[in-house]
This record gives C-alpha cells, structure tokens and sequence, in this order.
C-alpha cells in the first residue's frame, strides 16, 4: 500500500523512528542498518512495509529498497514474524 515516506526525523531510536511528514508523525518500525544510514541525518526516505493485524497496524521502514526485500523474504519462511526478521536484519 505504501512505496515510501519521506520527511523530517522528529525522533531516532535504534528500534524505531518518528518521521514527520504533512503535519503527521509515522512511527515507523526500523533495523540497526537503517538507524545506522539515518544517524546524524534530519530528513530521509524510507521505503515501508505496512502489516495490517487485528489489534495493530505496523509500519517497517528501511534505507533500501534491498533491505525490504530481504525482510519480505523472511517473513515468507514459516515461523518468522516482523519482529524476528527485524531482528535477523539487524544482525
């Protein structure tokens, strides 16, 4: 649904982001590798990764478009959630 977000980083955490983008601030869910590329930056483009769940809507961003990828290929593996292959990811 999303390709990417783009805007001013209102706040960088090693687990997750606020981007704020016409007027509203995404959280969005990030790997060490992006916290790592964002690092010292005020602005950026993520691409996104939404999950929709019964009791949440998740945004996962990424610096590359490589990097999603990746993560889509290893929640395709059964067993793996967003939360372990964000993990993997950062490793």
């Amino acid at each position: 649904m999303y390709e990417f977000i783009q805007g001013e980083i209102a706040e960088l955490n090693p687990a997750c982001l606020v981007l704020q983008c016409g007027g509203i601030g995404y959280s969005i869910h990030i790997s060490l590798n992006t916290f790592s590329a964002l690092h010292g930056l005020t602005a950026s483009k993520l691409f996104i990764h939404f999950i929709v769940r019964e009791d949440a809507h998740l945004l996962y961003g990424f610096a590359t478009v490589s990097e999603r990828e990746l993560f889509r290929n290893l929640l395709s593996v059964n067993g793996v959630g967003a939360s372990t292959a964000l993990m993997m990811l950062s490793s």
